[in-house]
């Protein structure tokens, strides 16, 4: 491979990575077929999904999900605006929702996050 090819190759990488704003922004321009469920408790639903099954790349892509809702920051790939099946993309959705009307303390979302991390590393991730 060339060196020309490989700088290609990395502009190629720089442009497929969106910031945490951009992401979301993403994510809800995406038009999900299904029916949305209504969640009481969006972050409760979130940590119990990514505890039943923290290995899952989806429970892994919710938990860096809630992390940048919380501390707004991190990077995903574009790719990753697709990966979530409809279910957890409403959900999403509504965590993004709850956010932005300010309805959860912020040691809610943080309390959240921490309990994603722990059942992600409880799981060897």
């Amino acid at each position: 491979m060339s060196g020309q090819d490989s700088q290609a190759r990395l502009a190629a990488g720089a442009v497929e990575l969106l910031s945490a704003p951009r992401f979301l922004e993403a994510l809800r321009g995406v038009a999900r077929y299904g029916r949305a469920l209504p969640v009481g408790d969006p972050l409760a639903a979130a940590v119990r999904r990514i505890e039943n099954s923290p290995v899952l790349a989806q429970s892994r892509l919710l938990a860096r999900i809630l992390t940048a809702l919380t501390y707004q920051q991190g990077e995903f790939r574009r790719a990753e605006v697709a990966a979530l099946d409809s279910e957890t993309h409403s959900l999403v959705i509504t965590l993004m929702d709850a956010h932005a009307a300010g309805t959860l303390t912020r040691e809610d979302w943080e309390r959240a996050v921490n309990a994603a991390k722990a059942a992600e590393l409880g799981a060897g991730g």
